[in-house]
């Protein structure tokens, strides 16, 4: 694409939630994850329409599927009353407790801001993206999570709300997907959601293994454990692994050296590292 504008933005993994709203009504979720090195570069390119294609790409970067089309990137770019022709890439699994909606919503809107030399402070590409993603029911928390780095607790809803981050989570994190398990669907599910609510905790991490001990807990008490994530479980118990579930996805990521080799006795693992900062442009090209 000449004169292609270059987004990138780190996924999210959540490891605990609850959906809520702030005083002044505002949606999304308080909880915990972990913003990840891995995440979907955006690209813009000039077009007299919308166009998105979303590609899933190999670790060499040959695209392996794509599809075409995405409701909630056309919704912004719309709202922007700006088209382009957005094509997202990412290695990652769609749908599978990534924070990939908010990624592509994030990258794609920076990416499209800097195509057009639009003057949108990131506070405001972050406020778009969250309304799409509450609009669409695609997620709650990550976009306030992607907008920086680190490990974080968000103890109040929104953009706006309070996000503790830290840094210190330094080794490994492997995560391993056996399937999506749809957002929009889990949310409007009654019984789930009250089911989460009452595994919810507000505690916050102080260290790594902190993190995971709660997220753990939360992933115990939710109802959410399929057969093969408990199988995993036990492997990565017998070895002090520290493991828990994606939230939402049918999958798991763990902490350390010892992860990678036990779980990829149960599929394909991929391998990251906490990122330390939130979305940004990775280039242009003029």
């Amino acid at each position: 694409m000449d004169g292609a504008y270059l987004a990138f933005c780190p996924g999210h993994i959540s490891g605990w939630f609850k959906s809520t709203e702030s005083p002044n009504g505002e949606k999304g979720s308080v909880g915990g994850g972990i913003i990840i090195s891995e995440g979907v570069f955006s690209e813009a390119a000039m077009s007299d329409e919308i166009k998105v294609r979303v590609c899933r790409v190999d670790r060499t970067g040959n695209i392996i599927s794509t599809e075409y089309g995405s409701r909630p990137i056309e919704y912004a770019l719309s709202k922007l009353g700006i088209t382009a022709e957005i094509t997202t890439k990412t290695i990652l699994p769609i749908g599978a407790g990534f924070g990939l909606s908010a990624a592509s919503l994030l990258s794609s809107i920076k990416a499209t801001s800097g195509l057009y030399g639009l003057s949108v402070k990131d506070r405001d590409i972050g406020l778009l993206a969250n309304e799409t993603e509450v609009k669409f029911s695609s997620g709650l928390g990550d976009v306030a999570a992607c907008m920086g780095g680190g490990y974080i607790c968000r103890k109040s809803p929104g953009i706006n709300g309070e996000i503790i981050r830290k840094y210190d989570m330094d080794k490994t994190i492997s995560a391993l997907s056996f399937g999506p398990l749809p957002t929009n669907k889990v949310l409007k599910n009654k019984t789930v959601m009250e089911n989460i609510s009452k595994a919810f905790s507000d505690e916050c991490p102080e260290n790594p293994d902190d993190f995971f001990r709660i997220a753990r807990n939360f992933a115990e008490n939710s109802g959410l454990i399929s057969d093969r994530i408990r199988e995993v479980f036990n492997e990565c118990d017998l070895r002090n692994i520290p493991v828990a579930m994606t939230m939402l996805g049918e999958g798991v990521f763990a902490y350390g050296e010892k992860a990678p080799g036990i779980l990829s006795r149960f599929g394909e693992v991929y391998m990251m590292k906490m990122s330390g900062t939130g979305f940004a442009f990775r280039n242009s090209r003029e």
